[in-house]
């Protein structure tokens, strides 16, 4: 955690300071960041940095906690403005909002996909950790919601299903930009109608596996 020294700073030099460390980081991982690199970047001195923070690795798990708070409060808003969505369509709008993902949260793309297919950290189980939490507990919200307005059946292990959809969606997600990870379906850098109705063909196999028979499914869409 950061000193009560760096707590003390200015807003402006904080921000500075944080905003060199997450560019480095995004650029050339965490491995070949140094201190060093930071602080010149910050345009402070190395020995005020270790003032800050013990090293590199609180410097970066502070980082990583910054990340999955600003993740954290757009998921939050999103699923305000789906309140009165249904479950699959919430689901869908998050598949299909790749792009303005992407363009909102690319450095944290960055410095995730380092850890996960570029670097080997003795903490990486803690990083990976931190964004996965995030993500199932809001699947779960979302199948909740579902299961009140009677979308999906209240039989569904909530742990089980919160899982399996995390996991395509997040491999719907890697395979949109990441080649290696299409795997020949026809998602890399797809223009936007290509993208929806792949999106569209994941969440009728949620509906098929999750949802209640059509006839079942409450017309009132007001429930929390």
């Amino acid at each position: 955690m950061p000193s009560e020294t760096f707590e003390k700073l200015d807003s402006k030099k904080k921000a500075r300071i944080l905003q060199s460390a997450l560019d480095c980081f995004s650029q050339h991982g965490y491995t070949k960041t140094s201190m060093d690199m930071i602080a010149e970047k910050a345009e402070i001195a190395k020995g005020a940095l270790y003032r800050y923070f013990e090293g590199k690795k609180d410097l970066y798990l502070m980082l990583v906690d910054n990340l999955v708070n600003e993740i954290d409060q757009y998921v939050q808003k999103f699923l305000e403005e789906h309140r009165n969505h249904d479950a699959f369509s919430t689901l869908r709008d998050h598949l299909v909002s790749i792009y303005t993902l992407e363009g909102r949260f690319a450095v944290h793309n960055n410095v995730l996909c380092n850890v996960l297919y570029q670097e080997h950290l003795d903490f990486k189980g803690e990083v990976l950790a931190k964004f996965g939490r995030l993500s199932t507990y809001y699947t779960r919200l979302v199948l909740q919601r579902g299961i009140a307005r009677g979308e999906i059946r209240e039989d569904i292990d909530l742990d089980a299903a919160a899982f399996m959809i995390d996991s395509v969606m997040d491999r719907f997600h890697d395979g949109v930009l990441m080649e290696f990870m299409d795997h020949g379906f026809g998602l890399f850098r797809q223009p936007q109608e290509i993208i929806n109705r792949k999106a569209s063909q994941m969440v009728k196999a949620f509906r098929q596996a999750f949802g209640k028979p059509e006839a079942a499914v409450s017309s009132v869409h007001n429930v929390a």
